[in-house]
């Protein structure tokens, strides 16, 4: 590991100094020109509820874009939006890897601003690159680096085997399957992905997927008409580098005055998860106002409950970054029963970063 990291910094060195005299890569304009080709997939079940959001790269200008396998694979409806808000809700999957977790998909577009493709014989190790990506829906992020390894799959826990990976030092956002990681030039050279278990970022070459439009058979999925995003873009730049990289959880819980509950299933509504909180002994104490318009919100509970299970989840998220602050998950029949332990365990979070952890109750 010594001798990786050595190499990686003497790599960087020497790109540092073959570059001394010539002008700085327009990080802001690589951004631009990515995000345009970025998009985010909403897909659903049957019922019309979305169960994934996720981001994909356009790779052609008739329409062709890379994202997550997982987060398309079964799904009974996909819709696609682009950055300019235009939507599309017939999609096709023209093929797949479930080996690299990445899929070709198709909407019925042309003139879409599209990624040139790079190559991974072309790189090097301390070669900045620039990562674009987004989280459920939310902030756009960009982040700058260095690609510091290309390893195989083997030596990452949990991201399989039989390929390789491209590996950086850019931070990503939460749940950034799909998005973009460029190079100086602005070109496409990798699709960040990660299961679960796996460690993180890392990216798969974007040269050993760029077969899939044609590797068929073709697929398509069910219309996204009904599929609404949630959470609409809270920011339409990204949040500096700076803010989403060392912000401290703890002191965004701290700082906290305002909270937007969202709930994803008709099993768990905001009201039953507003009323169980305000019922907690402790819930006076945190200075914590609910609200009921995002914009206006600190903080962001999103609930679910995922489909024919007894689940119930909640994540804790800053609305600006999107940083994920906490999490929990309780189960029980329905979701009155669960909103009590849930209400419990978000309170507990408060506590640990506003005051000190409550007492267990008798």
């Amino acid at each position: 590991m010594k001798a990786l990291i050595a190499a990686a910094f003497a790599a960087f060195t020497l790109c540092v100094t073959a570059q001394e005299g010539s002008p700085a890569p327009d990080s802001k304009a690589i951004y631009e020109h990515t995000k345009a080709a970025s998009v985010l997939i909403l897909s659903g079940d049957a019922a019309g509820r979305v169960t994934s959001i996720s981001t994909g790269v356009v790779i052609s200008k008739n329409g062709v874009i890379l994202a997550p396998l997982h987060a398309v694979q079964g799904a009974a409806a996909v819709q696609v939006r682009l950055v300019n808000g235009e939507i599309f809700d017939r999609v096709d999957m023209l093929g797949s890897d479930e080996r690299r977790d990445v899929a070709a998909l198709k909407i019925s577009a042309g003139a879409l601003p599209a990624l040139t493709t790079g190559a991974s014989a072309t790189l090097s190790l301390g070669d900045p690159v620039y990562a674009v990506t987004n989280s459920n829906g939310l902030t756009w992020l960009t982040t700058d680096g260095i690609l510091y390894a290309i390893s195989p799959a083997e030596e990452i826990s949990g991201a399989g085997s039989g390929f390789n990976l491209l590996r950086f030092t850019a931070a990503v956002a939460p749940g950034a399957s799909g998005g973009a990681l460029v190079d100086q030039t602005g070109a496409l050279i990798g699709i960040i992905t990660g299961r679960k278990g796996a460690a993180s970022p890392f990216a798969v070459p974007i040269d050993s997927v760029l077969g899939l439009p044609e590797a068929g058979p073709r697929t398509t999925f069910g219309s996204g008409v009904t599929l609404q995003l949630f959470a609409q873009l809270a920011e339409t730049v990204p949040q500096p580098v700076a803010a989403a990289a060392s912000a401290d959880p703890n002191q965004i819980i701290k700082n906290a005055k305002t909270i937007y509950v969202h709930s994803k299933t008709a099993f768990l509504t905001v009201d039953t998860l507003d009323h169980a909180l305000t019922q907690q002994k402790e819930w006076p104490d945190l200075g914590l106002t609910i609200v009921e318009d995002r914009r206006v919100a600190d903080l962001i509970i999103e609930l679910d409950r995922p489909l024919f299970t007894y689940v119930h989840t909640f994540v804790l998220s800053d609305r600006k970054t999107s940083i994920v602050l906490g999490s929990g998950k309780v189960t029980a029949f329905d979701g009155t029963i669960a909103s009590g332990g849930l209400a419990t365990e978000i309170v507990k979070i408060f506590f640990a970063a506003r005051l000190s952890a409550p007492a267990k109750k008798q």
